[in-house]
């Protein structure tokens, strides 16, 4: 996703995006290399684009309404038609 759909998706600044992005490399939860893109439009216009892993990452770091609406959205879509995790204890005896 390019950074104009990001503001659009988080409904944030352009600023507090970029420093929430700075924040993510200098954590080293992704490096910069892996996390952006550069792509070439037309009438050499650079397009910098951002892979999933960091659209996921500003999702719980960003704070806003529409954040919130999208992690509410990826925790239903992770949880639907899924059983909850059985936990199976077994006890062995020494003999």
């Amino acid at each position: 996703m390019s950074e104009s759909e990001l503001v659009d998706l988080f409904g944030v600044f352009i600023p507090k995006l970029r420093n929430a992005i700075k924040a993510l490399c200098k954590e080293e939860l992704v490096k910069p290399y892996e996390a952006e893109q550069t792509i070439k439009k037309k009438d050499n216009l650079y397009i910098t684009v951002y892979n999933i892993e960091v659209v996921l990452l500003l999702a719980f770091r960003l704070s806003s309404y529409q954040t919130r609406a999208v992690r509410k959205e990826l925790m239903e879509r992770i949880t639907r038609n899924h059983k909850p995790f059985e936990v199976i204890l077994t006890a062995t005896t020494g003999k």
